[in-house]
């Protein structure tokens, strides 16, 4: 992979971070450039092995490399902080923590990978111990939808699906919102931003139009980039100015979770990071920054980060509060996520090629 897709894995991470330690409100958006780049990546590798493999090694083997990537760390989060949950409430004197509480009520949904529908329902009690693990839900349940739909397209109708994706978001996402303001599904909760923003058809345009740009692959200009940029902020601040009569400089206009602009946001959001990402694997956009060894390796352990930092945030956040804290909370995910990338996810990751090979070499 590019060494500066990866770096733009650190980035996306850091703003995740901010806005769960801080409340950095344009934080979230962090989420959306993890989608935007996986439809970046997916596109072009599903339609690679669709030409290099048979048609049943085409689906193992995809399935396996996803597998041998994601599931190793996954579920052993889930199941050392399920053991170490289960050991804090049996002991002598427990008297409750809503964190560990909810947690273990939660972990079915987890295991399942339909997290992301529990979020969007009445049911939903945050825990940073699980929470954040919605998109996780999200990434999954489109491993299942891309490679069934770039299999069995053809090749010269392979972007009119894309574009029909990408049309289809805000479609969805205004459904979506409309039967949540209408009450004609009692289950799913009131809040219709954060409804729209945990289930999944809302972002199915974010993988195509990552996946659209991927295949474009056109030249652009150097400023591109800065275009795409001005456009989304004017945008935002447009239409916020317009919802609300003010601006909110820490969000970019874009409140959490697009409260203000959610049928449209999302998309000018997503075409924003695919023309960054395209600028990016180009290498027109700050290359020096983009290819350095720090961001890079921080891409390469991006996974681990998103994995560990909410519940390290809430631990360390316990025992030191402020602004020290938070940087032992960073300093901590750091080294843990190096660790487990080094010690434990590497071994699976060299395992995908020997195993699971994207072409019949």
């Amino acid at each position: 992979m590019n060494k500066g897709l990866t770096s733009f894995r650190a980035l996306a991470f850091f703003a995740v971070f901010l806005f769960h330690a801080v409340n950095f409100r344009a934080g979230y958006l962090g989420v959306q450039a993890f989608f935007v780049l996986s439809g970046f990546l997916l596109i072009p590798i599903l339609l690679e092995m669709k030409v290099a493999l048979k048609p049943s090694s085409y689906f193992i083997n995809f399935y396996g490399r996803r597998a041998l990537r994601v599931f190793p760390l996954y579920y052993a989060y889930l199941i050392f902080t399920g053991l170490a949950a289960w050991v804090v409430v049996n002991l002598d004197g427990y008297k409750g923590i809503k964190e560990i509480d909810r947690f273990i009520e939660q972990l079915p949904w987890a295991l399942t990978y339909t997290y992301n529908f529990f979020a969007a329902s009445t049911m939903l009690e945050l825990t940073k111990l699980l929470s954040y693990v919605w998109s996780l839900a999200v990434e999954e349940q489109f491993y299942l939808l891309w490679p069934l739909l770039m299999f069995f397209a053809r090749k010269q109708h392979i972007k009119s699906i894309l574009l029909i994706a990408i049309f289809l978001g805000p479609i969805f996402r205004l459904l979506i919102s409309e039967i949540v303001a209408s009450d004609a599904l009692p289950f799913l909760a009131s809040r219709i931003d954060l409804v729209v923003y945990v289930l999944p058809f809302s972002h199915i345009d974010a993988f195509a139009t990552g996946g659209i740009f991927a295949l474009r692959q056109r030249s652009q200009s150097n400023n591109s980039a800065w275009i795409a940029l001005f456009i989304m902020l004017l945008f935002g601040y447009s239409t916020q100015y317009i919802s609300t009569g003010a601006v909110k400089i820490s969000s970019l206009s874009y409140m959490p979770f697009m409260k203000d602009n959610y049928v449209l946001g999302y998309s000018i959001i997503n075409i924003f990071f695919a023309i960054l990402l395209l600028q990016i694997n180009n290498r027109k956009f700050f290359p020096a920054i983009f290819e350095s060894e720090f961001l890079y390796y921080m891409g390469k352990i991006s996974y681990g980060l998103y994995i560990f930092h909410f519940p390290i945030i809430w631990v360390i956040g316990y025992m030191i509060p402020g602004k020290l804290g938070i940087f032992i909370s960073l300093l901590l995910t750091i080294i843990i996520s190096s660790i487990s990338y080094e010690l434990y996810e590497r071994r699976f990751i060299l395992m995908k090629d020997k195993f699971f090979p994207k072409n019949s070499s």
